[in-house]
């Protein structure tokens, strides 16, 4: 099993409405590919977790790379692992468009994480790097949202 984490900026004209086609190509495709993991939007950026076969994944994130909704693609960490994390998502997503159930739920997920930012989530890399990038996008809303 392998792992990677990346983070890209979109496209300026990249819409809201624009997220919803990605998404149910991404989902065919991960499905087929047997790739599982999370994308988050928020303020304009992707944070993406994916995970798999190795070649897979690789030949994912370079047609990532190529597509024009990203620019400013970063790898973040990579590697091998033991396990998924991801499982049962052919691709989870957040958007943070405002609270929301979705919101509430992985606000919960991280909440300790947020309050502890050395809490260990996983010796995975990949993982805690993924868990790393969506605290710092959560926490301003976080803190706002709990006072």
């Amino acid at each position: 099993m392998f792992a990677l984490v990346y983070k890209s900026k979109a496209n300026p004209v990249f819409q809201k409405q624009d997220i919803q086609e990605m998404l149910d190509k991404a989902r065919v495709v991960n499905k087929t590919h047997e790739i599982t993991g999370c994308l988050i939007f928020y303020d304009g950026q992707f944070l993406q977790y994916l995970e798999g076969n190795h070649i897979k994944v690789l030949q994912l994130f370079d047609k990532i790379k190529e597509d024009h909704r990203h620019s400013e693609v970063e790898i973040l960490n990579f590697g091998e692992k033991e396990r998924r994390e991801f499982k049962d998502w052919d691709m989870g997503y957040e958007d943070f468009f405002g609270d929301n159930d979705r919101i509430a739920f992985l606000k919960l997920a991280v909440k300790e994480y947020i309050a502890e930012p050395k809490l260990k989530v996983s010796k995975d890399p990949a993982i805690k790097s993924f868990w790393q990038n969506v605290r710092s996008l959560l926490k301003e809303k976080y803190e706002t949202n709990s006072n």
